[in-house]
Order: structure tokens, then sequence, then C-alpha cells
């Protein structure tokens, strides 16, 4: 009793958050959150078209410019002469998936712009927060004209469409647990704009892909893309950590037949003086001069170069993929108290040591990513200016962004070729398949014994259930196997966050059904103290739950996430009440 109580006073010092559960259509896939960048401010208009209504108060809005202010860590909302207030605030269109409802509001990155589907309000780190919730279709129609251009080959913008949903998917199953939103609007992710009809070559792409994604041994695809990759795709282990075998290196001919390819150049003169130093990159010389005084052991005066030589330490391994990651270079200098007695140096120096031009890839990478950059080594040369020719090297530097994956540019080139989109993608996601991510209503039919199938998942499932023994109780046309959050099968115990995958009889399209074990709030396939702090940093929203873990959330079954639920998941890790699994 002692246990009780104390969990129960607990529980009642956290702030009282109610959150009604969504009706969940469909898996991870069918809608997406992006934070807006509306910029910091306590204060923000907008202006509503169509019908919405105030989740918080199940109230109209009108179509009237609102403003919503930060009023402490809570917003507040003035519908005519009643101000509502709360830990956010949602605005709910009626016509959800439809084009009718939207909201046009400011955003600092991009001007005003038409936002479909939802919108909610809320305060962090003292600045009130926009988080526009839509189906990723009409997700897509604001990243796709954007991403690429909507004068692009619509066979180009298919493409784009495809690489763009799988990005979105992955980013979706990723946070559904962790934080309030899935995606920025900016090259961080992906760049996305909000809804213009305008486009209608993007918009036609995107229906036209609908629901089309890449698949590699069973998982969806984070399908990465750049604007170019200089003539040849890049590995993800040069860029990031990890080889994914579906990137592989292969050389790219339309990228470098795109006049808006990317090339740089920077000179490396044979003799220095005054004059060729100012024809060099500034980033290159520093570089050059801070190298040189380390290998001399002394301040030095450069005085010319002999020897430039790009290598590559993994080329012994990779001798096609012309990736130079280092240039040695030999240089006569002389002490700078000594001038006399001249010598050569010989150093090695890193690509992103010497990297020269400005860039920003589709991941968000600038200036210092500068191992984002290819370099394609370096070639002996003339520097012409109005009065001479300069004799020297030029180390070269061509693609736009990290080269992984899609190159929009080719992509380009090659729709104006002929290619058709499903050509387009086999080239840069070897051994992918197209998939098509279907719904609930399109999937074929599961029949259940001991457990129970929703349009939101499958619940009734006790902890320490393994995927065999729920497998055993599923019975579909289709072909059924479970996955965990990541996308690869599982045989042992399930954990909320799973999910059952459905695949048509087709063996092209797929639908997943969520995993629900209520109190296993945090995925792990525990109920255990994990989970009161998950639920705790969601009522008090320092971090909010989404897709199955909001709805396991729910242990006491009022289709509501609050205090209550906070109570009975601490009497039930302090073994003094029970959480059925029951719906």
């Amino acid at each position: 009793m002692q246990k009780t109580t104390k969990a129960i006073a607990f529980a009642m010092a956290l702030t009282l958050v109610m959150v009604m559960l969504p009706a969940f259509a469909a898996v991870f896939h069918s809608d997406v959150r992006v934070k807006l960048s509306i910029g910091s401010g306590r204060s923000f208009t907008f202006t509503p078209v169509g019908e919405y209504t105030l989740k918080e108060a199940d109230k109209g809005v009108g179509t009237d410019e609102l403003t919503v202010e930060a009023v402490g860590s809570r917003v507040s909302i003035k519908l005519g002469d009643k101000t509502y207030t709360g830990p956010s605030l949602t605005l709910l269109s009626k016509n959800y998936g439809q084009t009718t409802d939207y909201i046009r509001l400011k955003n600092a990155e991009y001007g005003t712009c038409t936002y479909l589907g939802n919108m909610t309000f809320d305060v962090y780190e003292g600045s009130i927060r926009a988080i526009n919730t839509l189906p990723i279709e009409q997700y897509l129609y604001g990243v796709v004209p954007h991403e690429m251009s909507n004068s692009f080959p619509v066979e180009a913008l298919k493409s784009q469409a495809v690489c763009a949903r799988g990005y979105a998917v992955a980013r979706c199953s990723r946070y559904a647990a962790s934080r309030s939103y899935d995606l920025v609007d900016t090259s961080k992710d992906q760049v996305y704009r909000g809804y213009a009809s305008k486009n209608t070559r993007a918009i036609a792409a995107v229906d036209a892909t609908k629901g089309q994604v890449l698949v590699y041994d069973g998982d969806i695809i984070e399908a990465f893309y750049s604007a170019s990759n200089g003539g040849q795709t890049e590995r993800t282990g040069n860029v990031w950590e990890n080889d994914l075998p579906y990137y592989t290196h292969a050389d790219d001919v339309y990228d470098l037949l795109n006049k808006s390819s990317l090339e740089e150049k920077s000179f490396i003169p044979d003799a220095y003086d005054e004059t060729t130093e100012k024809l060099m990159d500034s980033s290159v010389l520093t570089a050059i001069k801070k190298a040189a005084y380390a290998a001399a052991g002394q301040e030095v005066e450069l005085l010319s170069t002999v020897k430039v030589l790009a290598k590559d330490p993994s080329a012994e391994n990779d001798p096609e993929q012309r990736c130079y990651t280092n240039v040695e270079l030999t240089l006569m200098v002389a002490p700078r108290n000594n001038p006399e007695q001249a010598g050569q140096v010989t150093f090695t120096l890193p690509f992103e040591e010497l990297s020269f031009g400005s860039y920003e890839n589709t991941l968000g990478q600038i200036g210092a990513k500068k191992r984002n950059l290819r370099m394609y080594g370096a070639e002996r040369g003339e520097y012409r200016t109005a009065e001479k020719e300069y004799s020297g090297w030029f180390l070269t530097q061509r693609r736009y962004g990290h080269g992984v994956g899609l190159s929009q540019r080719s992509a380009q080139e090659r729709a104006r070729a002929g290619q058709k989109y499903e050509d387009i993608l086999a080239f840069y996601y070897k051994d992918t398949a197209l998939y098509t991510v279907g719904t609930y209503d399109t999937a074929p039919r599961i029949k259940a014994s001991g457990c129970k199938v929703h349009s939101w998942g499958i619940s009734e499932i006790k902890p320490g259930t393994t995927a065999e023994k729920l497998l055993g109780k599923l019975e579909s046309e289709g072909t059924l196997t479970v996955i965990d959050k990541k996308g690869a099968q599982k045989t042992d115990a399930l954990c909320t966050g799973d999910s059952v995958r459905n695949t048509y009889s087709d063996g092209f399209a797929m639908f997943d059904l969520p995993i629900i074990i209520y109190g296993d709030i945090d995925g792990s396939g525990k109920i255990d103290k994990d989970d009161i702090t998950a639920l705790q940093k969601h009522l008090i929203r320092s971090s909010i739950l989404g897709g199955p873990y909001l709805r396991a959330a729910d242990v006491n079954h009022d289709e509501t996430v609050d205090i209550m639920d906070m109570i009975r998941l601490i009497q039930y890790v302090s073994d003094d009440a029970k959480i059925t699994q029951e719906d």
C-alpha cells in the first residue's frame, strides 16, 4: 500500500497533460511530421483556409488571421472572445488528405508558404514552434519540385519521388518514439516548401509512383541522393562510416554531360611569388604553407613546386574509384632567415585540408564537411590571365554534394535520353527492387487467434512473445514476416515498434502493421522504470511519443495518454497493479 501511495504522489507531481490517441490509419509511412523553419519569436501569425478545428477546444477557427503566443512554456490562441492555452495547440483539417484545407504562414527560409494537413504549435526554448502533419504523398508535393526543379523531365522527377519517399519513410520510423517531429524542412533532411498547384509535373510524378520505395533484402532503404557526383557514384564508406552494399562505385557519364554539374579547379604554381600566390585559393595556400613549415621544422619561404601527386590509401583495394583523398607535394623551400640554404620538402595533405569552393549537399553538410567533396587528381596546366600564362598544377574537384545514390543532374540527362525512372534507379541502387507500400484497406486480410488486428496495429500480445509464436497466430493470403524498426527480419521476443510485414501475392507490394505491447513504451520489449521515464518525458513534453509508442502508453485503455496511465505504470513496476494487454 505504501508503494502505491508513493507512486501516486510522484505521478501527481507531473504536469497534468491529456493526449487523445489518434486513430492510426496505417503504418509508419502514412503521415509525416515536419518541423517548419518559422524562425524564433514568442508570437506567430497565420491564416487558415478551408475548414479547421482547434483540437483542444473542438471548435472551428474560421478563416481570419490568427496569432499564437508563448505564455511561459505553454502556447495560447484567441478565438473570438475566448483564449485557449495548453502545452500545445493543434489545428485539425476537416478534409485531411485533400487540398481544400491549408494554412498560409511565413517561413523564415522560403517566405510565405501553403501547408496542407494539420498544424501543431508549441513552445521550444522560449520560441513558438510549428509542426506540419500531413500524408506523406502530399509532403512529397512540397519536396520533389524543390529538390529537383518542376521543369525536369517527368521520369527524372519520378526517380526523385521514389528516393524522397524512401528517405522520409526511414526517418519517420526512426524518430517516432523520441521526438515530436520526423523531419525538418531544410536540406538537413529534404527541402520542403509546402504545396503549390503550379508544380504540375512534380505532382504528377509523385502520383504516378504513389507508395513506391526501394527495398534491399526486405528493408526499405534510406535512399540518399545529391545534386551531382562528378562522373562517378560514391560508396557510403567514403563519406560516412559504413559501406552499404547497394551503393557502389560506377562511372556516370550522364552526370558529366549536364552543363550544371560542378567542376572546380585550384591552381598550384611552379614558381611562388607575389603574383602567383594571388592566383591560388587562399585555403590551399594556407594549408601548403603550414605543412611546409612543419616538414622543414622552421619558418620557410615557398620557392617552387617540384611535384604534385594525388594519392589514395585505399586505391589498392579499389583501384577504379579514382577518389583521391590525399595530395603529396614536393616543394623547393628556403629558411626565412637563411635564403641561401634552399632544399626540398615532401609532405602529404588530406584533400579535406585543400578544399576549395563553396558547397552544400542534400544532407545540409557544408564547408566543414570537406570529406564530402571529391578530388579527381592533379594535372599540369596553364593559368591564363590577360597579361600572362603561368605554368603549374591544377587540383580538380567535381560534384555537388556527397555523391551517394541518385545524381539529380545525371537523372535529368538520363531522362532526356529516354531512360525510364525504373532504369535510372536501378543504376544508382544496386540489387534493389521497387515495392509499393500499401494501406490497410488494400492489404491482404489477416486473420488472428489469440491477438487482435486493427487498422493501427496488432495488440493483445504478452511481453516475451516471440515472433515465431505470433506468426503462428496469424493467417493471410499474403506472406507474413516480423521485422524490427530498422526493417530487419526478427525471430526472437517482440517489442513495441516491431511490425508484421504483409507482402502481397505479387511480391512487389507490402504493408506493415506495428506491434503494440501496452506498457512497453520505449520499445525494449520489457515494462520497467525506463518506460516510466519515457512516459514522464512525454507528459512534460520534453520528448513526444508517436505512432505505436504512443498507443503503448495508453496502459489503462481509455483512448487517452495522461497522468492516470503514469499512475498505473508506476503501480505495475512497483508490483501493485497489473497492465492487461486486452483492448
